[in-house]
């Protein structure tokens, strides 16, 4: 790799996960509310894949079993997920977000917007443009 794409690949790697770091302690500084950052993200995860096997989460994050396990014991105790049977398979253990996780999420999404948009409401109208455009087209490769 030539010195000038690797020096920039070390910049934009060291720079995305410091932002996304301050971006993430920043929301969860406004949030109202005992859930971790990791409690967070799964609680995310599970409302995007609609209703998942705890197994295929365990997948999805590299973790094993027993760590999602105790992972959704903690939200479900927190009353942010429930646990259901498959109808069919009851050895089949599903995750789903109620109420409770959806109002949550809902309450994250618009801090984070808020978070997000007050840093960008620091670059002028062209860098905004730039920026957003060389991630949307950087996301295209992945």
């Amino acid at each position: 790799m030539e010195d000038d794409l690797l020096a920039y690949t070390d910049r934009f790697r060291t720079t995305l996960e410091t932002t996304h770091r301050k971006i993430s302690l920043a929301v969860l500084s406004k949030l109202d509310t005992e859930l971790t950052r990791p409690q967070l993200f799964l609680l995310f995860m599970i409302a995007k894949e609609g209703m998942p096997k705890q197994s295929h989460l365990a997948e999805k994050m590299g973790v094993k079993p027993s760590a999602i396990t105790v992972m959704i014991d903690r939200l479900v105790q927190s009353g942010h997920v429930i646990r259901k049977h498959h109808e069919t398979d009851r050895r089949i253990v599903l995750v789903e977000v109620t109420d409770t996780g959806k109002a949550i999420i809902k309450m994250t999404e618009n801090v984070q917007r808020d978070v997000i948009a007050r840093g960008l409401s620091q670059l002028s109208p062209e860098d905004r443009h730039v920026l957003v455009n060389a991630f949307e087209k950087l996301n295209t490769y992945y």
